[in-house]
Formats: structure tokens, C-alpha cells, sequence
């Protein structure tokens, strides 16, 4: 049964054709009907099981009782979408107060809560082992180990042992929604990377793809892990591991090479170990664009809204909506504003700047030294050119709600993304479908996965605050009719390359003969 609506794209946006003929014909995946049948063709009659860190909802306490929530953005956020069209199963960690109050014997509930559309598996852990596996080897091992941000990754084998304790409790816990039936496992990101060849002991038969959301570095980096081959050979009872961009692909082949004594297999892209065969490829994600111009709605908003939710007026508004996290480069952002003020003093008192950054792993020593430093440049920007009646930079640190942001990406005249090394980065692709086709512009990383398909952007070094600098002049003066072309063609590829045809290239990847036993 099909729960996801199949909202029809913009008129400027291609209309595209019923599913035909082949359940393999990428052409035809780009609604939540032509996924829905494309799975039931594919996986043959398999389970279909997500796993991810993240669950894609909380259960909460408050006065008013127990309440479920669904958590902001994120990778959790596109297979929620995925699944709420194909039906299935999400196996993640629970993180709600309430959710143990609120699940059945086996630990399940149906969400979402207004639909239920697919069945949410609550994995349970002790706090020691939250702290160790999430707050120690997730995000102060592996997250500055893969980004290339120059943040020094620290080991600690206790650690290890709690990262590998929980990835267990995963295999154990997608053990039991198998019992003796055939699977699909879609695993997902650098927190269950031990996950597939754990999977692999107890159901040799089961059909595994890996998807890897963040970086992969060279080996001359990653060399430095002492559990690099025991995460390697993890990944590796996968039949397929999809990654973003193709030098990432080239980095975890290049690793598995120099460690492990392994045959790679030119076309398809793959590696044999141990007579198990796992192909490779760069497989980027997309955005469901018809979700999101659902949300964004028939009434466009209006300036007033900006003035009702933080209380000032602009002339110009830019924008950035981030995870404060030392990858995004927010304080090379900051730089790059205070240094277009300096080059270009027209734009001071008609120039505003709305950073949203929603709060993260506070209690991690690098993230604490990465908001002081954010807070401490919002402080000294807005004290060298701010006046009476305007500030420069509106710091709003919170999460907000996400139909609340595409309202302001909409009003938005630029939007900068400033990664210094991401994946993917959804904000940019977010940005590009809410936008004005003739008003506003995207400021992108190149470093950033969504580089390589937004080229239509404004691409932007970030380390280069002159260079940057210039493009935000730029992306403010430019001309509305080279804006709407350039709009155009971002839009037209975000909508081609949405989040069901990834759904498809992602499950057709997995399920071909070359991952076979």
C-alpha cells in the first residue's frame, strides 16, 4: 500500500511517465508509486529492514502527557521518506524518555504517528555505552578521522568495545525481525560499520547494502586508526557499499588494498574478499522535491514573516541553516562576511545575515570550542558595523521547525554553504528548491558532495575569504534573468535526481548478481 502522496512537481519541472517495462530502468523511478512498485519487483518477496543510528522519531514526556516527535533533518529523514513509501522496517537507537513506554514486546511501534506506514524497531543501550559508542568513537574517532578539517581524532579502546558492543545489539536486534525469513538490510553511516559482516555470520544469504553518508579519506589519514582493518572488513560483508563521491569510492578501495590481501575488479567497481565480492560505487542522494514543495505551499511567504519570528527588518537577506559542527565552516563564513563588508561598505545597513545553528554534542570538547568560537565572531562582526536600527549578523541557536526554514529559504537572496568537507550537504539542495528562481543564489563548498551535481551554483573555496567574499557580491548584484537560469537548471537536476531514483539506484546496486555468493 502506497502512504507516501505522489505530489505532482511544478509545472517548469518534467512530468515523468508510469513505471515500465524493466523494475530496472532508472528513467522511470521518480514518483513514491514508481518506488513502491520497483521494490515489490525487486527485493522478491525480501524484509525490508533500514538500519541507522538515528531513529526518525522520539517519543517525549511533558505536561501534556507522552507525545512523538519527529527528529530534524539528517540522513534518518530521507529513509523516512523512503520507507513511509515502501513500507518496511527502521532499526535504530532509541533517544526519546518515553520511548520505552511506548513501544510493544519486540521493542516496535508504527509511525508516523498521523500514517503509519512502517514499523520503527527500537534498539536499547546503556548510557556508558551511549557515551562511548556515540559521544566517544562515532564522533570523536571516526567523524574527525573521515573530514578533512584538521581536527586531531582520538582512540580509546574502551571505546572500541562499546562501538562494537552496540553494533551487536543492532545485529541482534535485525535478527530478530529476520527469524528464519530472507532480508533486504539497508545499513547506513560510519556508526554501523561492523554491522554488515556481523549480519553476514548469522544469515550468509541475506542481501546487504551499506550506505557511507560522510567522506572517506586516504589511507595516508586513515592509516592512522588502530582498528582500521577490523572496520574495512566490516564493511566488507556487504554486497554493496554506496558513497557519495567518486574519490571517496577511490579512498576505501585504495584502504582495503594496502591492508587487506583482496582482488579489485574494474567493472563493475568491486572487491573480492575472502570469496565474498562487495561493489563499490558512488551513488549520490537525493532530495524528494515534491515533499518539499508540498511543505513550502501554494501561499508564498511574505518579509513579515522574518519580522514576526526574530524581529527585524532587511533589505538584502542571506541565509545558512547548519548543525554547529566544526565540518560546516562557520567561522570561515563569518570571515567571509566580515571581509564583503569591508570590500563593499554599499551593502552596511541593507545586508542582513540569518544564521540558524541548531545545537550539537555540546558536551564534546571540540564542539564546545567551535560554538564559542561562532558566538564570539557573531559578537565582534555585529559590534564593528552594527548600529542602532541594524545588525548584521541574526544568530538564532536552535532548531526550528523544518517547514518553518524552506519558508525562509524562499524569501532567502542568497544561501551559504560552507563546508570544509561534507558528504552530501541537503541544506544546498533545500535551498536550491525553495528559492525564487529570479531573486535568490546559492553560495556552495566545493567540497561538498552536492558540488558535483549543483554546478549551476555559485562554487566557492571557503579557506579563500577573498575569493568568497567576491562571490557573495556577486551572487547579490547578479543579474535576475542569469539567476533564473541558473535556478532553473538546479531545480531540474534536484527534481531528476530525487530521493526515489537514489532509493532505486542504491537497491539495484545491492541486489545485482556480482554481490552473489
Amino acid at each position: 500500500m502506497i502512504k507516501r502522496k505522489n505530489i505532482a512537481f511544478l509545472s517548469h519541472v518534467i512530468q515523468y511517465g508510469q513505471y515500465s517495462v524493466s523494475p530496472y530502468s532508472m528513467a522511470a523511478i521518480k514518483t513514491p508509486k514508481d518506488l513502491t512498485q520497483f521494490v515489490k519487483v525487486a527485493l522478491k518477496g525480501k524484509k525490508f529492514i533500514v538500519a541507522i543510528q538515528r531513529e526518525a522519531y522520539i517519543h517525549t514526556k511533558s505536561a501534556l502527557g507522552i507525545t512523538m516527535e519527529k527528529t530534524a533533518g539528517g540522513a534518518h529523514s530521507l529513509l523516512d521518506g523512503i520507507l513511509q513509501t515502501t513500507g518496511g522496517t527502521m532499526v535504530a537507537l532509541a533517544a526519546g524518555d518515553a520511548d520505552s513506554e511506548t513501544v510493544d514486546s519486540n521493542n516496535r511501534v508504527m509511525v508516523p504517528p498521523e500514517d503509519p506506514s512502517y514499523t520503527l524497531k527500537r534498539v536499547f543501550i546503556k548510557k556508558k555505552e551511549l557515551e562511548g559508542f556515540y559521544y566517544g568513537f562515532a564522533n570523536q574517532t571516526l567523524w574527525p578521522l573521515c573530514h578533512a578539517v584538521f581536527v586531531k581524532p582520538i582512540f580509546h579502546n574502551s571505546w572500541w568495545q562499546d562501538y562494537v558492543t552496540v553494533n551487536q545489539k543492532f545485529a541482534d536486534a535485525i535478527g530478530e525481525e529476520l527469524e528464519d525469513k530472507d532480508g533486504f538490510i539497508w545499513i547506513n553511516d560510519y556508526h554501523l560499520a561492523l554491522l554488515p559482516t556481523m549480519l553476514r555470520r548469522t544469515h550468509p544469504k541475506i542481501k546487504i547494502g551499506v550506505f557511507w553518508h560522510i567522506p572517506w579519506p586516504t589511507y595516508e589519514i586513515y592509516r592512522i586508526c588502530p582498528w582500521r582493518k577490523d572496520i574495512v572488513t566490516g564493511l566488507l560483508g556487504a554486497d554493496f557499499i554506496g558513497f557519495h563521491r567518486g574519490y571517496h569510492v577511490d579512498n576505501f578501495v585504495e584502504c582495503a588494498r594496502r591492508d587487506l590481501e583482496i582482488i579489485v575488479d574494474s567493472e563493475p567497481r568491486s572487491i573480492i574478499y575472502k570469496e565474498h565480492t562487495t561493489k563499490v560505487s558512488n551513488v549520490p542522494a537525493g532530495i524528494d522535491y515534491s515533499e518539499i514543495m508540498h511543505e513550502l505551499g501554494n501561499k508564498k511567504p511574505t518579509k513579515q514573516i522574518i519580522e514576526q519570528d526574530f524581529g527585524f527588518t532587511y533589505e538584502k537577506l542571506g541565509i545558512g541553516v547548519d548543525r554547529i559542527d566544526y565540518t560546516k565552516g562557520i567561522p570561515e563564513r563569518l570571515k567571509i562576511i566580515d571581509r564583503f563588508f569591508e570590500k563593499y561598505p554599499d551593502f552596511l545597513g541593507k545586508f542582513t545575515y540569518l544564521l540558524i545553528g541548531a545545537p550539537s554534542r555540546l558536551h564534546i570538547p571540540a564542539y564546545k570550542a567551535i560554538n564559542h568560537e561562532i558566538s564570539d565572531l557573531v559578537e565582534k562582526i555585529n559590534w564593528k558595523y552594527g548600529n542602532g536600527t541594524w545588525t548584521p549578523i541574526q544568530y538564532v541557536n536552535k532548531i526550528l521547525p523544518r517547514e518553518r526554514i524552506f519558508s525562509y529559504y524562499y524569501l532567502a537572496d542568497i544561501c551559504m554553504v560552507t563546508s570544509l568537507d561534507d558528504g552530501m550537504n541537503l541544506v544546498a539542495k533545500e535551498y536550491a528548491i525553495c528559492n525564487q528562481s529570479d531573486k535568490g543564489m546559492l553560495l556552495l563548498s566545493k567540497f561538498t558532495g552536492a558540488a558535483k551535481d549543483m554546478k549551476s551554483a555559485l562554487l566557492i573555496n571557503p579557506y579563500d575569504i577573498e575569493g568568497s567574499a567576491i562571490a557573495l557580491y556577486h551572487a547579490l548584484s547578479m543579474d535576475s534573468k542569469e539567476k533564473e537560469k541558473r535556478n532553473k537548471e538546479l531545480k531540474t537536476v534536484l527534481a531528476e535526481n530525487n530521493i526515489y531514483t537514489w532509493g532505486m539506484k542504491f537497491i539495484q546496486n545491492t541486489m545485482s548478481e556480482s554481490g552473489e555468493r
